[in-house]
């Protein structure tokens, strides 16, 4: 491979029609490509999609609204959201004016447009360097940087969508920008199926295959019509999962945008079967309150398909939720921070697959810090400048000033309905407009003017929601109902009393509480287990291992939901001991405030109460416990968890 122009090389694709690279005569050398693979150009783009990520975690917890609304203007608000922005809220006593969350809302925006860029001119760069002999190791650092930023701007699209609602015209842009930037990824991940694609394990293993980093990323696209592309192992598995990721992230993501409250989906796929599946549980819960043998013949079905009702819905709702986003996104930055880094030190390997010092002495140069590699790092400075700025501007300040205009007239106008009160007509409709008091004490976050993710300047949105003080009360949290049982007795019968037909939200109750937590925490935990094997398989098989391993079937399809059934009938006993030993009381009662005074959260926590969430905590717990070892058990002493 002779040298023609400084970052253009000549390069041969003779070995494409070989069913195993190996003892290539002259091997290609793998030449350093700094302006891609250099360290200063590497930590810029990883750290704008981590500093991408912060914003957003940060914006969720402090201004972002659990109640959206659909284009024809139906609210719907996700109790995972709500129940735990409420809980997050409780700590935190510093609450943001209107001008910080104006700023946050633009930050993100900001950062949203960057990741677009970012990932356009990555790929972008990378198809132009194809004719130029781009080798395989630059071409998958090009794919890995390009994965990452393309779901930071999905994360941020998201978070983005009420504004794009009111934006039709951004909407659309955005949108064929998504095609464009889903269609380069998706032709860039193509060859990596190759089986002969960075093959290290197969040079480790010794069995037939060489490790050539240097090979052109041109000859691997000219191999993907012929029968020697791939032989059905991991490598074409990878890439079919990772296109199968990206297809549906941006589809998801696409349907979002006009659908952000996913009112036709969950029309199909929720409300429309779950009309029937209510039915059948009513039906059975009918047969189970009979009197004699048939009513305890007919307890255990309806038991177990409220519980697997239950678990669906849990289901539904995490998916649904933007902290399952926030999880997601978390996930492809890190898979593609670990790839993007294990790729850059296979440099270290030689064409034997063996880990020799100077295996490609050229490469080193991308480690030195140039001029090239520093300028990206200061070109951080601009998008947080950015940020500042809209944070200083005269729009946010603007912001600040109507914001508290808006509650002064509030205050004055409950000033003059205190002291001369209209009088009171006795009609539905004026009892629907104005018949309960307005709370004086606003929270800054639940904004009384137009914000980007609460504008309401959209035709569809103008009936049912407008920039009033009266209306704009965002995230709607409503309190929930004291007359629901901390645990599910009924007054008259010794059996726990479940909720009844048509077995409405049960967000309230703590055992669906506790659900949420557990598959909350699965999921967790199968990511993280899935970064630790991609940490140790890297190199070598890919994600793909993984998810094609018995150990993610039996987990995933197996014991996951049976621990999830676990855990609901452990409640249900449980909730049957206390009744039986008059315990209920104990474990659940407040004690009763003095004066006046409003206890603090250590004086209403009792000894029962205590007992009550330690016992809750043990449980939850236990099935984390029993979810992992027992998958493993099942999985045999040959899987892989053998490799750790």
């Amino acid at each position: 491979m002779s040298s023609i122009c400084s970052h253009c090389y000549k390069f041969e694709c003779g070995w494409i029609t070989l069913d195993n690279v190996t003892g290539l005569p002259n091997p290609p050398i793998l030449h350093p490509n700094p302006e891609l693979a250099g360290i200063g150009v590497i930590l810029g783009f990883s750290l704008t999609s981590y500093l991408t990520l912060f914003l957003l975690i940060l914006h969720y917890v402090t201004v972002h609204d659990a109640q959206k609304m659909s284009s024809r203007g139906k609210e719907y608000t996700n109790p995972i959201d709500r129940d735990l922005l409420r809980f997050l809220r409780s700590f935190i006593h510093w609450k943001p004016s209107r001008r910080f969350e104006y700023a946050m809302e633009k930050s993100v925006l900001i950062l949203s447009d960057l990741q677009l860029v970012t990932g356009l001119g990555i790929l972008i760069s990378g198809y132009s360097q194809l004719d130029c002999g781009i080798s395989a190791y630059h071409w998958q650092i090009m794919v890995y940087v390009a994965w990452f930023s393309s779901f930071t701007f999905l994360s941020a699209m998201t978070f983005l969508e009420g504004y794009f609602q009111a934006n039709n015209s951004l909407r659309i842009i955005r949108v064929c920008f998504m095609v464009v930037l889903s269609t380069l990824l998706i032709v860039a991940l193509l060859p990596t199926g190759s089986h002969n694609w960075l093959d290290l394990l197969s040079s480790i293993e010794g069995q037939g295959g060489g490790f050539y980093p240097g090979l052109a990323a041109e000859c691997y696209f000219k191999q993907l019509g012929l029968p020697m592309f791939s032989h059905g192992g991991p490598k074409i598995w990878s890439m079919v999962i990772s296109v199968v990721v990206v297809g549906v992230s941006y589809l998801h993501s696409g349907i979002r945008l006009f659908d952000p409250t996913a009112e036709l989906t969950r029309k199909h796929i929720r409300a429309w079967p779950g009309r029937y599946i209510k039915r059948f549980i009513s039906d059975l819960e009918r047969r189970a309150q009979q009197q004699g043998i048939r009513a305890g013949l007919w307890q255990v079905p309806f038991l177990l398909a409220f519980a697997i009702f239950v678990s669906c819905r849990v289901l539904f709702d995490l998916i649904e939720s933007m902290l399952i986003e926030i999880v997601w996104l978390s996930f492809a930055i890190a898979w593609g921070t670990i790839k993007l880094y294990d790729t850059r030190n296979t440099a270290a390997y030689n064409n034997q697959g063996e880990k020799v010092d100077n295996a490609n002495p050229e490469i080193s140069s991308e480690n030195s810090w140039s001029f090239g590699q520093t300028l990206p790092l200061i070109l951080l400075l601009l998008p947080i400048l950015s940020m500042a700025q809209t944070y200083l501007d005269n729009d946010a300040k603007a912001q600040d000033e109507m914001h508290q205009a808006a509650l002064t007239g509030k205050l004055a106008k409950n000033e003059r309905s205190n002291t001369t009160p209209p009088p009171t007509r006795m009609s539905s409709v004026q009892m629907g407009e104005d018949g309960t008091e307005d709370d004086i004490t606003i929270d800054p976050r639940n904004s009384t003017s137009c914000s980007i993710i609460r504008c309401n300047h959209h035709p569809s949105l103008r009936a049912s929601r407008s920039c009033s003080v009266h209306e704009e009360r965002a995230p709607p949290l409503p309190a929930r109902s004291p007359r629901r049982p901390s645990f599910p007795f009924s007054e008259k019968k010794s059996l726990p009393r479940l909720p009844t037909f048509p077995y409405d939200s049960f967000s309230a109750y703590p055992w669906y509480q506790d659900h949420i937590i557990l598959q909350f925490l699965q999921i967790l935990l199968v990511v993280a287990f899935a970064l630790a094997l991609l940490n140790v398989f890297s190199n070598f098989l890919g994600l793909s291992y993984f998810i094609r391993n018995r150990l993610f079937f039996i987990w995933i399809l197996a014991i996951l939901p049976l621990a999830s059934l676990l855990h609901l009938a452990i409640w249900y006993l449980a909730a049957w001991g206390v009744r039986a030993a008059g315990l209920q009381n104990w474990m659940t009662e407040v004690p009763m405030a003095t004066e006046g005074r409003e206890l603090s959260r250590w004086e209403r926590c009792t000894t029962g109460r205590c007992v009550y969430w330690i016992l809750r905590a043990i449980l939850i717990g236990g099935m984390l416990n029993f979810t992992f070892w027992v998958s493993t058990e099942l999985a045999g002493s040959d899987s892989v968890l053998k490799y750790l």
